[in-house]
């Protein structure tokens, strides 16, 4: 007597719905970093690819199951639904941590009540609290600094460059007059931000203020611009103090030397 051994059609499933969730989160994250779709499109086909990973999760789950009882074969697609389905919703994982752990800082600033003004974002009125903003980001404060202003301005805008921020707007400051930058950043899943940082004078050297702002309305950024400005401004720290150094340095090189008194025969010189 012949056995007949089927091929569960839920493995089979589970493995059709894995690798369409897997493509199309894939192809869409591509597309939208060269942006050749909008974020509208991208969000939507995501949202798609999430839930398709977590029918094929579940899907191989049961098929487990029924492969077990059954002794059916399928334990191979089955496999591939229920590894690359649980892959799939690592984004979707990531993305609900990071909305958890940081408040959104789709329009965040160090400089609450006059902010730097923005050239291509529109401002994103929101009610999350400002001392819930610097819980999370501590750095995010204004900075002074005990140099020129003209300094500060390019060591900013050299930052800037450094970090792949494409500039749009650049206006130095003076010993009189206030200086600002505007450049947009690239989030790593395409997004666009616009980075804004104003330098104005101050009696004993400079302060700078910074505003990130995305482009696409935006309900969450993960705290993404948050991250952003926060790195910018403790690399700034970092490049002060080594222009602080360097100049200090540079100033103990050129002092003058100490003249030298010529002394009478038998004369012994003063005690310093």
């Amino acid at each position: 007597m012949r056995i007949l051994v089927r091929t569960s059609k839920l493995a089979i499933w589970a493995r059709r719905l894995a690798l369409f969730a897997g493509a199309l989160i894939v192809i869409s994250m591509g597309l939208h970093f060269f942006g050749q779709i909008t974020p509208d499109v991208f969000g939507i086909s995501l949202i798609i690819g999430t839930v398709c990973a977590a029918l094929a999760l579940l899907t191989g789950i049961t098929a487990y199951i029924g492969l077990w009882f059954s002794g059916d074969r399928g334990w191979g697609p089955a496999t591939l639904g229920f590894g690359l389905g649980l892959v799939c919703l690592v984004p979707a994982g990531v993305a609900f941590a990071l909305s958890e752990i940081y408040p959104s800082t789709a329009d965040v600033t160090t400089a609450l009540f006059d902010p730097p003004q923005l050239v291509e974002a529109r401002p994103i009125e929101t009610d999350i609290d400002p001392e819930t903003i610097l819980a999370n980001f501590p750095n995010l404060i204004t900075r002074i600094y005990q140099i020129p202003p003209e300094m500060l301005f390019t060591l900013g805008q050299s930052l800037a460059r450094s970090n792949g921020w494409e500039i749009i707007a650049s206006t130095p400051p003076t010993q009189t007059s206030v200086g600002q930058l505007n450049a947009i950043r690239y989030s790593l899943l395409g997004f666009e931000n616009e980075i804004a940082f104003r330098v104005s004078p101050n009696p004993i050297g400079a302060l700078i203020d910074l505003r990130a702002a995305s482009l696409n309305q935006v309900y969450h950024d993960l705290g993404d611009n948050g991250r952003a400005i926060e790195d910018f401004l403790l690399a700034l720290d970092d490049r002060v103090s080594t222009y602080i150094r360097n100049n200090m340095a540079q100033t103990e090189t050129d002092d003058p030397p100490v003249p030298q008194v010529e002394l009478e025969p038998g004369q012994e010189p003063d005690a310093q």
